[in-house]
């Protein structure tokens, strides 16, 4: 059974949800997880590609946009379909739904900013992942958790 994680911010904006997809990609990628970032549409996953080439100056993100089941040999991809298993990956989900196939995954993030819209999706999702027979985790990063 994958693992699920719920990180809870502080804050309460897409951009706090986006900065720390990257802060969680760069982490992973530096572990030697590979990672792929699920998006809702092609224009968020255009986002965060830019956003994964700006991270820092210091640091490089090695990851390009996986489409329509295209293999890759970059670390880090990035899509709105499903991109097909990827052994021992890490799959941070920026989607407003659970994808379909989460579970070909070893892990599974989801993050949560404390505007009200959000939380309330998140909580749904949470509710979904118990039905579907996981325990998600959750790390709250306003409290001090760390990641």
């Amino acid at each position: 059974m994958p693992q699920v994680t719920f990180y809870l911010l502080q804050q309460q904006s897409t951009k706090a949800v986006r900065d720390f997809a990257c802060r969680l990609t760069d982490k992973a990628w530096r572990s030697g997880l590979p990672v792929h970032i699920h998006t809702d549409n092609a224009i968020q996953c255009e986002t965060m590609d830019r956003l994964l080439w700006e991270w820092r100056e210091e640091r490089f993100l090695p990851h390009e946009i996986r489409e329509n089941n295209k293999a890759s040999l970059a670390p880090i991809t990035l899509g709105h379909t499903d991109p097909g298993k990827i052994e021992g990956a890490l799959l941070i989900n920026l989607a407003s739904d659970i994808p379909t196939f989460y579970k070909g995954f070893h892990r599974t993030c989801e993050i949560v900013d404390q505007s009200p819209g959000p939380v309330e999706t998140l909580r749904q999702k949470f509710r979904d992942y118990k039905t579907d027979g996981v325990k998600p985790e959750l790390h709250d990063i306003a409290a001090g958790g760390r990641h």
